[in-house]
Order: structure tokens, then C-alpha cells, then sequence
């Protein structure tokens, strides 16, 4: 009975609900990304005595007012305290900017920049809330999943067509084969989300992780240059090695991992570049595992 029930199709009003939360988780991620590209602008540019970064600007405010009338009546609020507390911060960045020329002291920033972390990291914990119902994030180990990553190295790579920087990582644990033979499959997906725990507490928040597959990751770097991703990824590593691992009977393992890295190209597909990011983990491998090795 509960095969049969578990089978069923769906009703009318489940497809209907269903198609209003993937809308809906569109439209979350597109404001999503369109906050994470102002903020970076900002971070990046006006900081350096340069103006506000209005394009950027203009696309947060469509992404956020575009979608109002069909946003589904259980999301409104949450979408309205969206829209109030992006407007607030907006609204902080211009007197800060106005302000800038008065020799303003960088601690009364301090609480904008706060607020802008708050605002990206509510967005992505919806945005997780609302995959998990849509097939986006790996259930393990509660990170976005290769459909996700697909659609954000989209993203990622038509930045960098116009001009952008970004670099990509793959990530595999060492030796987790033998890990899984010798204390089981149960240890091993303790293992794993430890292990993504501990990666994307290292990340940046407006950097991506994702689970690729088995005991791989994949990390998106956005802005970053050579020497600045070659110091995230060897930060990775070492995140990961620095205290050991608990199995569930306690027993401790030191675990490592092997990160290969690549820069996004002009006009070059991401599933190329995934290529050669993981021909750069192979060398790492090689190399002796627990490090990074980079191929352009």
C-alpha cells in the first residue's frame, strides 16, 4: 500500500503547487545572484574611491520587484522582508557613499557589511530550504548538487565572457576507497559531511560548492585571480587536514584531499574547463595527495 501510495501520480493541485515553488526558487536565485554580483562590484570597486556601481544596482531591483505579482501567497512575506531589508542596505550604501568624501571611519560601515552577509546568507538558506523539495541539493551532505552547480557554472562562465575572473576547483578526498573498506559505508558518509562542512565553512560566501559525485566537490571561485585561488584552494586543504576525524565509534582518521584548479576562459565551456581542473587533480594525486596542483 505504501509503494502504491509513494507512486501515485500527482494531483492537479501538487503539480500546480510544485510549479509555483520552482518559480518561485527561480526567482530567488536570480535576485541571489544579482545581490552576489552587486556586492562583489561594490566590495571590488567602490571600496578603491570609485562610484556606485548603478548597472549592478538596477539589476537587484529588477530581480527583486520583477517577480512580485507572481510570487505564490505562502512566500509573500518572506519575500516582502527580502525587498525591505535589500532597500535598507541600499539605502546605507548611499549615505555611506556620500559620506565617503567626509573622511567617514570605516567602523561605521562595519554593520552595512554585516547586513549584506545576513541578506545573502537568508537568501541561500531558502534558496537550500526550496531545492530540497525540487531535487538541488544532495541530501547527504546538504550541499547543491550537479544539477544546481550546472546552472550557477552557467552563470559563472557568461560573467566571465564579459569580462570577469573566476577560477573552478575540483575536489576529491584521498584514499576514501580504503576508508570505506576498512570502516564502512556509514563512516565514509560521516566522512563526507564533515568534510563538506569543513570546506564551505572556508569558502567565501558568495563562493560555490557543490557535491559532484561520490567523493568529489567542486568549488567556484568568483573575482579571483591566479595567486588568490591558488591561496582559497590551498586553504581548502588545509582546512580539511587540520584536526582529525571522528568515526561513530570514535576512532580518530586523519583525512586529506587533492584539488586541481583551472581559470574560467573567454568564451570557453565550463564542461572543458571541469576537464582540465580535473586532468590538474590527477597531477595533485600524483604529486603525493593533500595539495593543490593548477593547470591553465
Amino acid at each position: 500500500m505504501t509503494a502504491r501510495l509513494q507512486n501515485a501520480p500527482r494531483s492537479r493541485s501538487e503539480t500546480r503547487d510544485l510549479a509555483e515553488e520552482s518559480i518561485y526558487l527561480d526567482d530567488l536565485i536570480n535576485f541571489h545572484n544579482a545581490w552576489k554580483t552587486f556586492w562583489q562590484t561594490w566590495l571590488q570597486e567602490h571600496l578603491q574611491g570609485k562610484k556606485l556601481p548603478r548597472r549592478a544596482e538596477q539589476i537587484v531591483l529588477q530581480a527583486l520587484h520583477g517577480p512580485e505579482a507572481r510570487i505564490p501567497q505562502p512566500q509573500k512575506v518572506r519575500w516582502y522582508g527580502l525587498q525591505a531589508s535589500c532597500h535598507e542596505i541600499l539605502h546605507q550604501l548611499q549615505i555611506h557613499s556620500e559620506e565617503a568624501s567626509k573622511n567617514c571611519p570605516i567602523p561605521k560601515f562595519v554593520p552595512v557589511i554585516d547586513a549584506a552577509g545576513a541578506l545573502e546568507q537568508r537568501c541561500f538558506e531558502e534558496i537550500v530550504a526550496f531545492s530540497k523539495n525540487l531535487g538541488e541539493i544532495d541530501i547527504l551532505t546538504n550541499l547543491p548538487n550537479r544539477r544546481r552547480m550546472e546552472q550557477d557554472m552557467a552563470r559563472e562562465q557568461a560573467l566571465v565572457d564579459r569580462g570577469a575572473n573566476g577560477f573552478i576547483a575540483m575536489i576529491d578526498v584521498d584514499h576514501f576507497k580504503a576508508l570505506n573498506d576498512t570502516y564502512g559505508h556509514s563512516a565514509g558518509d560521516t566522512i563526507l559531511r564533515e568534510i563538506a562542512r569543513r570546506l564551505r565553512a572556508a569558502l567565501r560566501h558568495y563562493d560555490g560548492l557543490y557535491r559532484y559525485g561520490g567523493e568529489e566537490f567542486l568549488a567556484i571561485f568568483p573575482g579571483l585571480g591566479k595567486e588568490c585561488a591558488m591561496l582559497a584552494a590551498q586553504r581548502l586543504c588545509r582546512t580539511v587536514a587540520a584536526e582529525p576525524f571522528q568515526t561513530t565509534d570514535g576512532h580518530p582518521l586523519n583525512i586529506t584531499v587533492s584539488i586541481g584548479i583551472t581559470a574560467l576562459a573567454h568564451h570557453t565551456s565550463p564542461e572543458e574547463k571541469m576537464a582540465i581542473a580535473d586532468a590538474a587533480l590527477y597531477r595533485a594525486k600524483q604529486g603525493g595527495r593533500n595539495q593543490v596542483r593548477l593547470v591553465p
